[in-house]
């Protein structure tokens, strides 16, 4: 058997009422930094709750900012949070909120801006020891964030999307409540389940893949895909939110310990330069990158169709046309053309596109298969 090694949050709860929890995992933690979305606590049905459960304890608020956070707001965050003295964050929300959670567990606990933490930028270095402890709460069926350790920042300076990556950034705890989702916006549901859907197929294909990680992603992949298919007509449906909300853990699960694919890594140059929002990057990408890779993952793709109960003689095919049904079933572009990106840009972008998540894909796309996908969708 392979040999592998598998890195997880020491505490996942998950199930609808987790969200109840949460004053036993703060525990004595009185003074607490909560991480949310600029909206979420004003608007969400659950503010009110979380306020009870955090009755007696000391909060300092810090709202996220829509998109990935940046060097800049995360710079400007921890600067007050230092102050504050924080005993534990809590982050409350989709994947970039608690991204800029996890950020800032480092950022509270080490000295230095975050551009010193971030890979690939020079003169970064690793995250040097443990971080202020935090709670990951995900508001989304999505990204995965809260089980991952690295946390994808924006530097808009350089241009770029990169990652503070460490063992020290995975979450004290997770809570998994499927009701926190309920309420998601109908494209806000579609961008994030394709996201997961996405991170669940290429961690299940990708050179780095592993038995661990094919285990979770047979029994997850299926509830998904059925997931995604139903909702659009039934938002409501708890059941349905919580299989989304499954697929969804178990792709941070599997992506943080298989890697990725050239879907995300096309994802990442794009998304680099352009305010595009991530899950319908990956969306767009995946039928074309499924079909540059149908040689190497027929048989894994197979697998996953046989679970989901599909039949097709070409399941690379089957797939790719269930992801653009689901993209028209939640109103969402096939492509990238009304972006505004200019297809001038294709070499650059394909340059950008060749990251750690293009590595993981299962062959090697060449810098010409790049530009080729590339210009299929712009």
């Amino acid at each position: 058997m392979t040999s592998f090694s598998i890195e997880i949050p020491r505490s996942i709860q998950f199930g609808a009422g987790s969200l109840e929890a949460l004053p036993t995992l703060l525990q004595d933690r009185r003074r607490v930094l909560l991480v949310s979305g600029a909206r979420w606590l004003a608007q969400s049905q659950w503010g009110a709750v979380l306020e009870e459960l955090l009755a007696g304890h000391e909060l300092l608020r810090v709202a996220s900012p829509d998109g990935e956070p940046t060097t800049e707001s995360l710079n400007l965050a921890s600067g007050a949070a230092r102050k504050f003295g924080a005993q534990v964050i809590l982050g409350i929300g989709g994947g970039s909120v608690l991204d800029a959670a996890k950020a800032l567990s480092a950022l509270l606990a080490h000295e230095g801006p975050v551009e010193r933490y971030l890979e690939g930028v020079q003169g970064a270095a690793p995250v040097p020891g443990p971080c202020i402890p935090w709670i990951a709460v995900p508001t989304t069926a999505g990204t995965g964030a809260e089980v991952t350790k690295n946390a994808v920042i924006r530097a808009p300076a350089l241009g770029v999307k990169r990652s503070m990556r460490s063992a020290h950034l995975l979450a004290a705890a997770v809570l998994v409540d499927p009701r926190l989702t309920l309420s998601l916006p109908q494209r806000t549901t579609g961008t994030c389940g394709l996201d997961a859907l996405t991170q669940l197929l290429e961690a299940y294909v990708t050179r780095k893949s592993n038995p661990f990680v094919s285990a979770l992603v047979k029994d997850a992949f299926a509830p998904m895909l059925d997931a995604l298919r139903k909702l659009p007509g039934s938002p409501g449906d708890i059941e349905l939110r919580s299989a989304a909300s499954w697929g969804a853990l178990v792709s941070g699960i599997a992506l943080a310990n298989a890697g990725l694919g050239a879907a995300h890594g096309f994802a990442a140059g794009v998304g680099g330069m352009y305010d595009i929002p991530h899950g319908l990057l990956c969306a767009v990408f995946l039928p074309p990158v499924l079909e540059a890779n149908a040689s190497h993952i027929r048989e894994s793709v197979a697998e996953l169709a046989r679970s989901a109960g599909a039949t097709a003689s070409d399941p690379v095919a089957w797939l790719a046309g269930e992801v653009r049904s689901l993209l028209g079933a939640y109103g969402l572009p096939l492509d990238l053309r009304g972006f505004g990106i200019p297809r001038s840009m294709i070499g650059e972008l394909a340059e950008r596109s060749s990251g750690s998540s293009m590595k993981g894909n299962p062959r090697d796309l060449g810098a010409e298969e790049r530009r080729a996908i590339l210009s299929s969708v712009l």
